[in-house]
């Protein structure tokens, strides 16, 4: 994760757009003061930075929104049972593990509802590569293919990692989850 002067500005540009609005009110002021119209010409090329700002915001995605879509990718995923769709989102190492465990899953039940509230997540771009762990209510509602079960849905905890790879995507390298529904 790159953590320049500039990715910075274009993920969280409140500061940089509260700076520039100060500059211009200051220098809209001076205008107002002096009656000297070189105050005036500092603020087009402002306000050009500001139009820059807000479009770069809104056109890029910040490694917490790809996480965040990730996450619900995943949901959306779970819930039309499509286990290729949520395979695509693992690791490699942690794919090749897992895939026995979804397979196995999906075979036994058909899910009918899936969610994830309350996603909290932490960056930490110290590491290499870099990582964000979401943290986050997970649950699904599902029938058992062939006969029955005790419960038709399961509510936990899930504490997820996601690493940025090569190709800048964000992919789950490890999962913790604490079941809920035993409580």
């Amino acid at each position: 994760m790159n953590t320049s002067c500039f990715s910075q500005m274009i993920e969280e540009p409140a500061w940089c757009l509260t700076a520039i609005a100060l500059t211009i009110l200051f220098l809209t002021a001076g205008f107002w003061i002096g009656r000297q119209k070189s105050w005036l010409i500092a603020i087009p090329p402002l306000i050009l930075a500001a139009t820059g700002l807000i479009a770069a915001d809104c056109w890029t995605f910040s490694p917490r929104e790809r996480v965040r879509a990730a996450i619900e990718q995943c949901v959306e995923a779970v819930k039309t049972n499509q286990k290729e769709e949520l395979l695509k989102h693992l690791a490699p190492e942690l794919a090749s593990k897992m895939e026995t465990t979804v397979n196995w899953a999906f075979s036994l039940a058909e899910f009918t509802h899936a969610y994830a509230n309350d996603v909290k997540l932490e960056v930490n771009a110290f590491t290499t590569p870099p990582c964000i762990k979401a943290t986050f209510f997970a649950g699904a509602k599902f029938q058992i293919r062939s006969g029955t079960a005790l419960m038709d849905r399961y509510t936990c905890v899930m504490s997820v990692t996601f690493e940025e790879f090569e190709d800048g995507e964000w992919l789950i390298s490890s999962f913790e989850q604490r079941s809920l529904s035993q409580m």
